[in-house]
């Protein structure tokens, strides 16, 4: 059996599978363990590899008129926090954020304000962890 056609049968099962590149699966599998102490909001995002990341960057963002300004406070380019925040938005299914447009600065949508106070939460919690 091909690679591809097991990865195939494992998604149809629900099967995790390890990320191309990722940590070791073990690690992946306790990473959808730890999701389940983490508010209901973010389960959803918080399973995939460089999930955190993507977190604390649409946390950061949130407070700039724009992705370009903001990708360039972070120190990185402006498409990589786009693929970033459109990949959450994918994972959570709805939008996060409306887009800056020409005299409009950029804001969350009110989904969007219940994912960052869910993710405040949870560095709440992480901080306070011994």
């Amino acid at each position: 059996m091909s690679t591809a056609n097991m990865a195939r049968w494992a998604y149809t099962h629900n099967i995790p599978l390890r990320p191309r590149g990722g940590a070791s699966h073990q690690t992946v599998l306790r990473t959808a363990d730890e999701a389940e102490a983490l508010p209901a909001i973010l389960r959803e995002a918080i399973t995939g590899p460089y999930a955190r990341q993507r977190l604390s960057r649409l946390l950061a963002a949130q407070s700039y008129p724009t992705l370009t300004e903001a990708a360039r406070d972070l120190g990185i380019h402006q498409s990589a926090l786009v693929i970033q925040i459109n990949r959450l938005e994918r994972d959570l299914g709805k939008a996060l954020l409306e887009r800056a447009e020409r005299g409009r600065a950029m804001k969350l949508t009110p989904f969007g304000e219940k994912v960052i106070a869910a993710i405040s939460t949870m560095q709440g919690q992480i901080a306070s962890q011994p």
